[in-house]
Parts: C-alpha cells; structure tokens; sequence
C-alpha cells in the first residue's frame, strides 16, 4: 500500500511508513490488519486529540474502532512527522488537546 501522508485537524502532517504497518503495527498488533484506513481516518479526522503523559512530542489520536465500545488508538511523533503505533482501546486517557466539535 505505500507510505501515507495524514494530516490532522490542527494542520500538523505526519507519516505512517509502511515498514511501521507491516513490521511493527501488523507484527505487533495483528487484529489491524484490516483496519488500516480506521487508522488513517484516527489521524486525519479524529474523535479528540490528546497528549501522552509519556513524551510531550507524541499525541494520542482516537478514532472510531470496528464496532460499539471499541476505539483505534494511533500514537503520532509529531515533532518527527511519523505514526508510531496503533491498535484497539475501550476508553480514552491523557489530557484532551482537542475534541471534534459536535453538531
């Protein structure tokens, strides 16, 4: 499939290599093998953005997951423009840096 360039709402772009898909991601965390666009849909049009207590340079992407009670959760260096990870989560953590407006 190729890199893919994503960019999220606060206009910052970051890159999800497909070395990271297959060697890490897929390796790592095989129930995403097909839900690589749920992934990309997390960065580029997200539930809330929210920072890692981790490392200030990462942020936390949620995204709707493959069904009720179930989120995709991508990990973003947005200082080195690059996804780090992703796989499945039932909540939320870490501090809200920004949450989809809500019609």
């Amino acid at each position: 499939m190729g890199d893919s360039n994503l960019e999220d709402p606060l206009g910052r772009v970051v890159r999800l290599h497909e070395q990271t898909w297959v060697v890490h991601i897929l390796r790592r965390h095989p129930e995403m093998a097909l839900h690589r666009e749920a992934v990309e849909n997390a960065v580029c049009d997200p539930l809330e953005i929210r920072l890692t207590p981790a490392d200030a340079d990462c942020r936390m992407y949620f995204g709707d997951g493959p069904r009720k009670g179930i989120l995709v959760l991508v990990i973003a260096d947005v200082v080195k423009r690059l996804v780090k990870t992703a796989h499945f989560v039932r909540s939320m953590k870490g501090v809200v840096e920004w949450s989809r407006p809500t019609p």
